[in-house]
């Protein structure tokens, strides 16, 4: 090869080495902006679960004449497992057990009552509960099913972030 090949193969590589590197960054930029889409979708799908299962139920003051179960300790036991969100049906996973009492209380809670049929623990939902010093409103069919469908799109996203990092 003469030296000006030489020269004009050198400047072709170093043509192709600049290209390749802002196709990468190119590339880097694009999965940066799926991650946060979908990071940002997840987290949209999150507060609105929340939105939901956090929803208060109103409580009454105590009187000597009610009939009231006391939940101790706590409402609920600690911890919680993060869901399958992909498969879980939050509906086979509703307790209403506290509705077999006209009246529940916690010790966390002297002197005020909450009407049982009113309140539910799920251990599906748990997982956003964000004051568990207050017992959760029984959620309605239409509700769960809103939340399966959030779960849908939290998995879903939780999929795709995790191909991503591949």
């Amino acid at each position: 090869m003469t030296v000006q090949e030489l020269r004009l193969l050198r400047r072709l590589v170093i043509a192709l080495a600049f290209a390749l590197m802002g196709l990468s960054q190119s590339c880097s930029a694009q999965t940066a902006a799926k991650r946060a889409a979908l990071e940002s979708e997840m987290n949209e799908a999150m507060e609105q679960v929340r939105a939901i299962v956090n929803q208060t139920v109103s409580p009454l003051r105590r009187t000597p004449e009610m009939q009231v179960s006391t939940y101790k300790p706590g409402w609920f036991h600690q911890g919680g497992s993060k869901p399958a969100f992909i498969a879980v049906d939050v509906r086979r996973t509703q307790d209403t057990s506290y509705g077999q009492n006209e009246f529940v209380t916690s010790d966390l809670n002297p002197g005020l009552v909450w009407i049982g049929s009113q309140v539910e623990f799920n251990p599906m939902t748990k997982y956003f509960y964000t004051d568990r010093s207050l017992p959760k409103k029984r959620l309605s069919e239409d509700e769960m099913l809103e939340i399966n469908r959030l779960y849908r799109i939290i998995g879903r996203c939780e999929l795709e972030l995790a191909a991503l990092q591949r």
